[in-house]
C-alpha cells in the first residue's frame, strides 16, 4: 500500500522485506507496551509524573546503545540490521514498563489504588456500564485515529518511496519537538481533570485557559528553532540529497503547524477531562474521516500537486479544527464532574 514508484523495484522489494521483519519483532513489545500504558496513565492521573518520566528516559537510553550494537554489530554482536532495531525496542519497551510496575508495587503509601488490585477480578456491574460508556467512544476514536493516519500516509505514498522516507525522517524529528504540546495535553487533563473533579468549575476554567495559551505561545518559539534547524536534522541520515531535501521541508512545515497542533491537543484533553468523549470522537476522528482523508486523498489522487505542496495543503486544513476546538472549549461543555456520584 505504501511502495510506489517507478524504476526502482529491486528498492521497493528490499523495502518490503525490511519492513515485513521489523513488524514481526515489534509485535513481542504490544503486550509490555499496553500494560506500561495503563500503569503510566494511572499514576499520572494522580500527579505522579515524575516515575514515568524517569522509565521513558531509561527507555529511550537502553534503545539508544541497543540500536548502536545490535543493528552495526557492535561489542561481538550479531549485525541485525533492521531487526536489530526492532529487538533494541522491544527491550526498551520491558525496560520502561519493569521500572513503572515495579515502583509502582513497591510504594503502596503513595499509590494505595494497587494495594490488592489483583486480589480479585470482579467488576462491579455499575462500574462496568460507567468505563464501558466513557470507554468505548475513546477507544474507537483511537483506533479510528490511527487507521485514519496510515491511510493520509498512504496518499502521500503515492509521490513515491522518496516522498516515504522523507515523510519517515521528519515524522521522528518532529515527534521529537512535539513531545511539548503532547505534555501539555497531558497536563491538562491532570490538573483540570482533577479541579473539574473537586467541583471547582471556575478554576478549571480559568487554569484550562492559561495552559492552553503557554502551549501555544510555547510552541511558537519551538517552531521557530525547529524552522531554523530543519536542514540540519536530515544530515545524520544516511540517505539522498533528494531525500534529504524533502525531509528539511516536511519538517519546516511541521515547525510552522506546531502552535495549532498545540492548540488542538489542548483542545482535546480539555473536551476529554469533562468526560465528553463522544464529543472528543466527533472532533477527533470524525473530523478526519470527512474531512482529513477526503481532503488528502482528491488531492493525492486527482492533482499532480507535488509533495511538498500537497503535505502542507493537508496539515493547514486542520484550522478548521482549531475553529471547532475554539468554539467547543470556550461554550464551556466540558465543565462537568464526573467522579461525582449522580443523586
Amino acid at each position: 500500500m505504501y511502495l510506489h514508484g517507478e524504476g526502482n523495484e529491486a528498492a521497493l522489494g528490499l523495502a518490503l522485506g525490511q519492513g515485513k521483519k521489523y513488524l514481526a519483532v515489534m509485535l513481542l513489545g504490544l503486550l509490555p507496551f499496553g500494560v506500561e500504558q495503563v500503569y503510566i496513565s494511572t499514576l499520572r492521573e494522580c500527579a505522579e509524573t515524575v516515575i514515568p518520566m524517569k522509565a521513558g528516559i531509561a527507555a529511550v537510553f537502553v534503545n539508544l546503545v541497543l540500536n548502536y550494537i545490535l543493528i552495526f554489530g557492535k561489542f561481538g554482536a550479531p549485525a541485525l540490521g533492521v531487526v536489530g532495531a526492532a529487538v533494541a525496542t522491544v527491550i526498551s519497551r520491558y525496560v520502561e514498563a519493569s521500572i513503572v510496575i515495579i515502583w509502582t508495587h513497591r510504594h503502596t503509601r503513595r499509590n494505595p489504588f494497587i494495594a490488592g488490585a489483583y486480589r480479585s477480578f470482579y467488576i462491579p456491574a455499575g462500574l462496568v456500564k460507567s468505563i464501558v460508556v466513557k470507554g468505548t467512544p475513546l477507544m474507537i476514536n483511537e483506533a479510528l485515529w490511527a487507521v485514519g493516519m496510515a491511510a493520509i500516509m498512504q496518499c502521500y505514498s503515492l509521490r513515491g518511496l522518496e516522498a516515504v522516507a522523507g515523510l519517515n525522517i521528519s515524522s521522528t524529528i518532529g515527534n521529537v519537538f512535539n513531545v511539548v504540546y503532547l505534555a501539555f495535553g497531558n497536563a491538562v487533563s491532570i490538573i483540570v481533570g482533577q479541579l473539574l473533579g473537586a467541583g471547582k468549575m471556575k478554576e478549571a476554567r480559568e487554569t484550562d485557559t492559561k495552559l492552553i495559551a503557554f502551549s501555544v505561545a510555547a510552541c511558537v518559539c519551538i517552531g521557530a528553532i525547529l524552522a531554523l534547524l530543519a536542514p540540519l536534522f536530515p544530515e545524520i541520515y544516511n540517505t539522498s540529497g533528494e531525500v534529504k531535501a524533502l525531509a528539511a521541508s516536511f519538517i519546516r512545515i511541521i515547525a510552522i503547524c506546531m502552535p495549532m497542533g498545540a492548540f488542538i491537543h489542548a483542545s482535546y484533553f480539555t473536551l476529554r477531562s469533562g468526560g465528553k468523549t463522544v464529543v472528543t470522537f466527533l472532533f477527533d476522528s470524525v473530523f478526519m474521516w470527512l474531512v482529513n482523508i477526503p481532503f488528502a486523498y482528491v488531492l493525492s489522487r486527482y492533482t499532480g500537486l507535488p509533495i511538498v505542496p500537497l503535505y502542507l495543503a493537508c496539515q493547514m486544513i486542520d484550522l478548521i479544527k482549531c475553529f471547532i476546538g475554539f468554539v467547543l472549549v470556550k461554550n464551556g461543555i466540558w465543565i462537568q464532574n464526573i467522579v461525582e456520584p449522580k443523586p
